[in-house]
């Protein structure tokens, strides 16, 4: 029991750092660079989703 809620406290803290540091960091440097913050965001979402899809096509295979 401890061990699940020690992972799903180190994954929470994990979620916060991808979006405090990678994420954040990324919208401000398009932003800086003449993009709008919707394509900004945009961009975000469709890394993540190819991300998400390969890490499913992934764990199908294996």
């Amino acid at each position: 029991m401890v061990i699940i809620i020690l992972s799903i406290v180190l994954g929470i803290a994990a979620l916060l750092w991808i979006w405090k540091v990678p994420i954040q960091k990324t919208v401000i440097a398009m932003k800086k660079n003449g993009s709008s913050a919707v394509e900004a965001y945009s961009v975000v979402v469709i890394l993540l989703l190819i991300m998400a899809g390969t890490v499913y096509m992934i764990a199908q295979v294996v």
